[in-house]
C-alpha cells in the first residue's frame, strides 16, 4: 500500500468514525424513531449534519493523520489520543459547517456559537446514550492506526 493510499484510508476511517458518533447521537432512542412519523422528522437537517460531521472528520483526520501508525505502546497511546482529538475537533468543525447555512441566512447568534462549541461533546454524549459505542470507536481508531502502520 502506498503512503498516499494509506493516508487516504486513515482519513476515510476517521471520517466514518465522526459520522458514526453523530448518527448515534441522533438515533440514540431507536424506539422513539420507530414510533415517530417520519414525515415530521427533519431528515434533510440530519443528512446535512451527517455529511458535515463526515467532512469535518476527514479534514481533521487529514491534519492529524501523523498521530497514527507509530510503533510500540507509545504509538497506540498517540493514536487513541489522536482519535479523541479528531472526535472533539471534528465535532466543533462539523457543527460549524452544519450551521453554516443558518449563520449565513441569519447572522451569528449566541445560540449558534453555543451549538458549535457543544460539538466538542459529540463523543462523550454519544457514549452516555450507547456505551457499546466505546468499543466501536476503539475499533475504528485502532483500524486507522493499523492501516497507517501497514507497509511501514
Amino acid at each position: 500500500m502506498t503512503p498516499k493510499l494509506r493516508k487516504t484510508a486513515v482519513v476515510g476511517i476517521l471520517a466514518l468514525a465522526s459520522m458514526v458518533l453523530f448518527m448515534v447521537l441522533v438515533f440514540e432512542d431507536v424506539r422513539a424513531f420507530q414510533d415517530a412519523d417520519w414525515r415530521q422528522l427533519p431528515l434533510a437537517l440530519v443528512a446535512r449534519y451527517a455529511v458535515a460531521m463526515g467532512l469535518a472528520g476527514a479534514l481533521v483526520g487529514y491534519l492529524l493523520s501523523g498521530m497514527f501508525g507509530r510503533s510500540g505502546l507509545k504509538g497506540w497511546v498517540l493514536a487513541w489520543l489522536g482519535g479523541l482529538l479528531v472526535a472533539t475537533i471534528a465535532g466543533i468543525v462539523g457543527s460549524a459547517v452544519g450551521l453554516l447555512p443558518d449563520l449565513i441566512a441569519g447572522g451569528p447568534r449566541t445560540g449558534a456559537i453555543v451549538a458549535i462549541l457543544a460539538g466538542a461533546l459529540v463523543l462523550p454524549l454519544a457514549l452516555i446514550g450507547w456505551p457499546i459505542l466505546v468499543l466501536i470507536w476503539i475499533l475504528l481508531v485502532s483500524l486507522a492506526h493499523i492501516t497507517a502502520r501497514a507497509g511501514k
